[in-house]
């Protein structure tokens, strides 16, 4: 079987830190390595990330069983630019996504690779799994378990996200690639958007897996998720029928996210007085934490984490629901990035 020539496409701005762990990942995939090879993106980096990667092209390039690896060096502009940019200088057929602080499995390429062998699909999402131990980050890897048993019923899909996602380059190049105004809290999803709306078929592979550092404190997951609920908000305002249903968002989320703005507000006026607002308000408040129930019994884990679990996910409904309301006044073509608004029309 003639295997196609893929490119991994990495974004990276000041990522000393977490790159080592990817770009090692990758020297030793399972895809045959004179078919692969790794760009890196540097987004105008202010530590030594650009010296780190020319190190490793060396050290490759000593062992002929290595990838190719590339390092492109750019002005600030953003993920999505840096990731347009990559598609531009790559050579593969297909152009495999990942981000600087993803450790992809050493079979990675290998299983997002797979489902393309169908002429019929032209792109594929992989998942997540994570090394850390923190209560915060294991809830966090539970809540992406949970939604890829609901990815997976759908025979295509409409999402792609960047941390594992494989597109072949005729189709990213026909529908215009990232928009550059939206930050990485929501391009990837536009893209992929966009990609089923003119009808190329994106399909999931369960075993296309990386692992990644999720928010590991309360503080930082709540700052993800209203970034999250603000930039999608944006992007149902492009794709309005989403907002009723996609292939990764189950409906029970939808209600919890009701429910957890409804609650509280019913609770405040039954302070006020009104004897129906208290009785609304429990109810209220019931349906919210047994919407949760199915989760906690889905999960594996500590006695600790399914006690946290309920506590996580209206968290996790409130910050998606107060991203939601402020993304009602917002618009993604008012976003300016690097000090400019971006060029050109991503509809």
């Amino acid at each position: 079987m003639n295997q196609p020539t893929v490119t991994v496409i990495i974004p990276v701005r000041n990522g000393v830190s977490v790159l080592p762990d990817c770009l090692t990942a990758l020297r030793q995939q399972s895809y045959p390595s004179d078919k692969l090879e790794v760009i890196v993106i540097d987004d105008e980096s202010t530590d030594h990330t650009p010296s780190l990667v020319e190190a490793e092209i060396g050290a490759w390039a000593q062992h002929g069983s290595s990838p190719s690896l590339r390092l492109i060096r750019k002005t600030w502009g953003g993920a999505g630019a840096a990731r347009n940019r990559g598609v531009q200088e790559a050579l593969g057929e297909v152009v495999l996504f990942t981000d600087a602080d993803c450790e992809p499995t050493l079979t990675w390429v290998e299983e997002m690779m797979k489902p393309l062998a169908d002429p019929e699909v032209q792109a594929v999402a992989g998942g997540y799994l994570t090394k850390q131990k923190s209560s915060v980050a294991r809830l966090a890897q539970t809540e992406f378990e949970d939604r890829y048993r609901y990815v997976v019923r759908h025979r295509f899909i409409d999402i792609a996200f960047t941390h594992s996602c494989a597109v072949r380059r005729t189709a990213f190049l026909a529908t215009q690639g990232f928009d550059e105004r939206i930050p990485n809290n929501g391009d990837d999803l536009e893209l992929s958007y966009r990609l089923a709306k003119h009808g190329h078929r994106i399909v999931f592979a369960p075993k296309g897996l990386v692992y990644h550092q999720h928010p590991a404190t309360w503080g930082e997951y709540i700052k993800k998720k209203i970034g999250r609920g603000y930039w999608r908000t944006l992007i149902f305002k492009r794709y309005p029928a989403k907002l009723v249903r996609d292939s990764y968002t189950p409906q029970t989320l939808k209600l919890q996210i009701l429910l957890a703005g409804l609650a509280p507000l019913l609770t405040l006026l039954a302070i006020a007085g009104p004897s129906w607002a208290g009785v609304a308000a429990i109810i209220a408040w019931l349906v919210l934490f047994c919407s949760t129930i199915p989760f906690v019994l889905r999960m594996n884990g500590s006695l600790l984490l399914r006690l946290l679990a309920p506590i996580f996910l209206i968290v996790q409904a409130t910050s998606i629901g107060w991203g939601t309301f402020l993304g009602l006044f917002g618009n993604i073509e008012d976003y300016v990035i690097g000090g400019k608004k971006a060029e050109g029309a991503h509809a």
